[in-house]
C-alpha cells in the first residue's frame, strides 16, 4: 500500500485554515482502501516538536501533497523552515530512497492565481533537491472567497473546476502517469469588478488591525524603511 502525505501550511492558530479545507478536499478524493493517507500539520509539527518524527513518514512517502496560502508571495515561513530542516534530514538519512511524487496546492487572496506561480517554483525546486518528481500545481486565485461563497451561483462553475483539480490529482496517483502534466489555474469569474473585489479585501485587513489594536494609518507604517 502506498504511503500519502498530505502537509498542511497555514501559519493560523485558532482561525479557518483555507488552506487545510483544500488539502481535506483533495483527501477525500483518495481511496482509504487503496492508500495510506497521513496528514501532517506543519506548524503543529515545529511547535510541538514531532519533525524527526514526521521528517521519518516523509522519508518513507510515494506521494507529498502540499497545501499553503501565499505569504508575501512566496511560501509561508514555517514551511520554508518545515522544508529546509526535512532537506537536511534527508541528505543525511539512508532510508529515504523512495522517488516520492510531489503536489501542491496554492491558494492567495488575489483574484489572478497566476499569482502563486512563484511559489510553485520553490516547491519544483525542493522536489528536486530531494530527488523527487514534482507532478503539478494547482493555483487557486481568491482563495478564502473559494470557501466562502462557495454556494453562490455565480461561483458554481469554479466550484466545479475546483472539484475537477482535485479530482486530477487522485486520478494521476492511481494511474502513476509520467507524462508531463501542466500546473491548474483556478480563478474567478466575478459579477462584479475587481476593483471592488479589492475594496472588500482592503476592507478585511482594517477590521483585523482594529482587532488588534491598530488604527487603519498603522497599516501604512514602514518600520523597515532606511532613514535618508
Amino acid at each position: 500500500m502506498k504511503n500519502i502525505v498530505f502537509l498542511s501550511a497555514s501559519p493560523k492558530i485558532n482561525e479557518q485554515s483555507v488552506s487545510k479545507e483544500f488539502l481535506d478536499m483533495a483527501g477525500n478524493r483518495i481511496d482509504a482502501e487503496t492508500f495510506n493517507k497521513i496528514f501532517i500539520d506543519v506548524r503543529r509539527s515545529l511547535s510541538s516538536h514531532k519533525l524527526a518524527e514526521n521528517f521519518e513518514t516523509l522519508a518513507k512517502a510515494d506521494v507529498m501533497i502540499i497545501s499553503f496560502p501565499l505569504y508575501v508571495f512566496c511560501l509561508p515561513g514555517i514551511l520554508m523552515r518545515f522544508l529546509q530542516d526535512y532537506y537536511n534530514y534527508y541528505i543525511g538519512s539512508s532510508c529515504a530512497n523512495i522517488t516520492v511524487k510531489v503536489y501542491a496546492i496554492v491558494n492567495c487572496g488575489f483574484p489572478e492565481p497566476e499569482i502563486n506561480l512563484e511559489a510553485v517554483r520553490v516547491i519544483k525546486s525542493f522536489t528536486q533537491h530531494i530527488h523527487g518528481e514534482f507532478r503539478f500545481g494547482v493555483l487557486i486565485g481568491a482563495g478564502p472567497m473559494m470557501i466562502a461563497a462557495k454556494e453562490a451561483p455565480f461561483m458554481k462553475k469554479t466550484a466545479q473546476t475546483l472539484s475537477d483539480a482535485f479530482s486530477s490529482i487522485s486520478d494521476d496517483i492511481k494511474q502513476g502517469h509520467v507524462t508531463k502534466t501542466n500546473d491548474i489555474n483556478i480563478g474567478v469569474n466575478f459579477p462584479f469588478s475587481r476593483r471592488l473585489y479589492l475594496f472588500f479585501g482592503g476592507r478585511g485587513w482594517v477590521t483585523s488591525a482594529r482587532k488588534n489594536g491598530l488604527q487603519k494609518t498603522d497599516l501604512y507604517k514602514k518600520p523597515y524603511r532606511l532613514n535618508e
